[in-house]
């Protein structure tokens, strides 16, 4: 059984979903004015006072709207739009598949095409872009999505990003990536990327992403400065290497997400400074590591990490604590998890620090080995293995364990 994850805000977002669900077409404007020509364009368009505007029935670009005061909501028909937006004012974008899932089949698109620029630049509170598709720039410097004032309460969602360089930088709070689909390719460096400075409530759920290449990537998701309340709920990553690479991050949430990893890459990243952590109800395969406790850059160290119900099968090692990532014995506590098939190690710690590893199903019923007395997964010293689970089925995802033996001896 799948446990569903639906922070507050998230639920707020679906409630702004439902009211948002109808088309983003030439509907009727509302208090139109009159008939103007716009300046540079060689065509006549209709000048409107709002709330409600249409692009290209009322203004000939999308800039041209974003830039009329009045206009609250824009409504994008389908077709490309070469331009580079940007946005500093609240208000709602919406392209012609506004309301639609970006992952699933859609009708006609409204593209937008920035060239070496940023499609979308935000630098306002309460801006939501919903329903695009947005053709990134080349350069891994310069993102799809542009947010870095430290605004608060931007929404971006239901968006096709087509990604050669990186699909969004930001430094907003109480922002949602929800529902949208990247598809980078192989020079892309990074996927949806927090940096410079501090953030806080930030959901990302029900995103997918696919295409790049490990070699020359990051991370879907990376969280880099002193953040705190981050939700990384119900994604899904195919190849790229890491879904989540969270650094000096105080409570933060990694569930219910699948990740189809590379032999190269962890797929979640504990990667230093970090505390307050819970992973849950993720299932990993095909990485070199499917949780990885680290400290590689000197950030800070990590504490209370929590690695709960998991399935972590078919990577390198399910479970790793490196050398210097914790200074306590039992900040890393991992229970209730399917460790199989890893080839090196179901948890490898090599901290000088015991590692909880209680209660998991280590696919044996005898337990982990060598150091254990099992043929299951392998563990190595400094880890508590006993007791253990006898079969799967306390580790069930969203059960947690309840009504099950987990003594290692009987079932």
């Amino acid at each position: 059984m799948r446990r569903l994850y639906r922070p507050a805000f998230l639920i707020a977002a679906l409630i702004g979903i439902s009211a948002c669900s109808g088309g983003g077409g030439s509907s009727t404007v509302p208090g139109a004015g009159s008939v103007t020509t716009a300046s540079g364009q060689g065509r006549t368009v209709l000048s409107v006072g709002g709330p409600t505007c249409n692009v290209p029935a009322d203004y000939p670009t999308i800039q041209a709207a974003v830039s009329a005061p009045a206009c609250a909501t824009i409504n994008v028909a389908p077709g490309s739009y070469t331009e580079n937006v940007t946005i500093a004012r609240a208000l709602t974008l919406r392209g012609a598949q506004a309301g639609h899932d970006a992952r699933g089949p859609r009708g006609s698109e409204s593209m937008i095409n920035g060239g070496l620029g940023p499609d979308v630049t935000i630098s306002a509170n309460s801006v939501t872009v919903d329903g695009f598709t947005l053709n990134g720039p080349v350069s891994q410097g310069t993102a799809a999505i542009v947010m870095m004032t430290a605004s608060s309460g931007e929404t971006i969602k239901n968006n096709i990003v087509n990604n050669p360089g990186r699909a969004a930088s930001f430094n907003t709070s109480n922002t949602i990536f929800y529902q949208n689909l990247v598809k980078s390719t192989p020079t892309a460096g990074d996927g949806f990327q927090a940096n410079t400075s501090a953030v806080q409530n930030v959901l990302l759920a029900d995103n997918t992403f696919g295409g790049a290449l490990a070699a020359n990537y990051n991370a879907d998701i990376t969280i880099i400065e002193g953040t705190s309340n981050i939700a990384v709920t119900g994604n899904k990553s195919n190849g790229d290497g890491t879904l989540v690479a969270l650094f000096k991050t105080n409570r933060a949430l990694v569930a219910g997400n699948t990740v189809k990893g590379d032999i190269s890459s962890s797929a979640i990243y504990v990667g230093g400074g970090d505390s307050n952590i819970l992973v849950d109800c993720n299932t990993v395969s095909s990485a070199g590591t499917g949780v990885n406790v680290a400290n590689d850059f000197g950030v800070g160290l990590n504490s209370a990490v929590t690695i709960v119900g998991n399935n972590l099968h078919d990577n390198t090692n399910g479970i790793k604590v490196k050398t210097g990532a914790v200074a306590t014995a039992n900040t890393v506590v991992a229970n209730r998890n399917r460790l199989t098939g890893n080839t090196a190690f179901g948890v490898n710690n090599l901290s000088a620090f015991n590692v909880n590893a209680t209660n998991n199903w280590w696919g044996a019923s005898n337990g982990p080995g060598p150091v254990g007395p099992g043929s299951g997964d392998r563990v190595t010293t400094n880890v508590t293995y006993a007791p253990w689970l006898r079969n799967p089925n306390g580790a069930s995802c969203g059960q947690g364990g309840e009504g099950h033996e987990r003594d290692g001896h009987d079932d």
